[in-house]
């Protein structure tokens, strides 16, 4: 079972208005997962050693998706590279969902494929740690939120090519603005409405993520001596009730022989490695949501704000 504890650290402080009263709090340092994770990759730079950056168009270490409406999942939005734009000063990159006045609904979805992949160094091949610190649509009695589907996830041989063959992790799905985090691995015979999950999926938070960023991170072992690949998702997020961080954490571990789909994942890891997506979508078949009325109901945008992504050898 995932095991859970409180923790505050005295890093930064961020000043929040709330019903007219502001309030400061303190982010952890990074990283926030496994002991002696050692930084190895910043994402969000554009001039990282052993990234391989295309020529242009790219935003830190992904490429913004250029789709119509309805390409995957019954999304309502258009996937359009503007939707996502990178600080020039922080390199924060900002994912922005909002329709016009005739419904046309516009967001974005970043990919790391060719760019990077967990087989892009030796030390991260089988065993690395990725964390990505964000503010998303969702927060604890978010119900303005509905039809919102951010999600932090990974592909891998292929990019999707023959999904769900090659494997896909989800590191994080939200949906219709509630901040639970579900974690799941989609795979050739665990797929769809039927995937994997590890113990305590998902991670119900009582939070708002709106405002204050959540720290999302993922560690991969592959343990090929033994037939095993250890998955291990960490949260840690801003507790409301307690005024405090929590953090938590759950591990999958895919053996052979176990109707887990081990080879999908292993065979993705040993050779072209996962790439990392980032994406903002809105309605579709996880919120439920198919009409726009039924989307950005309160008329505003919807956010989401990477803070950092950052990748982690041992």
């Amino acid at each position: 079972m995932g095991e859970h504890h409180i923790i505050c650290f005295q890093i930064f402080c961020l000043t929040i208005s709330l019903f007219g009263l502001s309030y400061c709090q303190s982010m952890p340092e990074e990283p926030q997962g496994p002991s002696g994770a050692i930084l190895k990759f910043d994402l969000l730079s554009n001039s990282q050693p052993g990234i391989n950056y295309p020529s242009d168009n790219h935003v830190g270490a992904f490429v913004a998706r250029d789709w119509p409406p309805g390409v995957v999942n019954g999304e309502l939005q258009a996937y359009v590279p503007e939707a996502a734009q990178q600080d020039p000063n922080t390199g924060e990159i900002t994912i922005t969902a909002n329709k016009d006045g005739n419904d046309y609904i516009t967001s974005a979805r970043l990919e790391s494929h060719q760019i990077w992949t967990t087989a892009q160094s030796p030390e991260t091949k089988t065993r690395g740690y990725l964390e990505v610190r964000a503010q998303l649509p969702a927060k604890t009695n978010g119900d303005n939120l509905r039809g919102s589907w951010p999600a932090i996830w990974m592909l891998g041989t292929g990019n999707g090519h023959e999904w769900p063959r090659h494997g896909e992790i989800d590191i994080l799905e939200m949906s219709n603005g509630k901040p639970d985090v579900i974690m799941s691995l989609h795979s050739t015979n665990h797929f769809a409405g039927g995937p994997q999950h590890p113990p305590d999926s998902p991670f119900r938070l009582d939070t708002d993520l709106t405002e204050v960023p959540g720290i999302f991170g993922f560690e991969w072992n592959v343990r090929e001596d033994v037939g095993q690949i250890d998955l291990t998702w960490w949260t840690t997020d801003f507790h409301a009730p307690s005024q405090e961080w929590k953090s938590q954490h759950t591990t999958k571990a895919l053996k052979i022989g176990a109707n887990m789909d081990y080879w999908d994942f292993f065979n993705s890891f040993n050779g072209e490695g996962f790439s990392l997506l980032i994406n903002l979508a809105e309605g579709g078949i996880f919120p439920g949501v198919y009409h726009p009325d039924e989307v950005l109901v309160d008329g505003k945008p919807q956010y989401i704000v990477i803070k950092s992504v950052k990748v982690y050898g041992f």
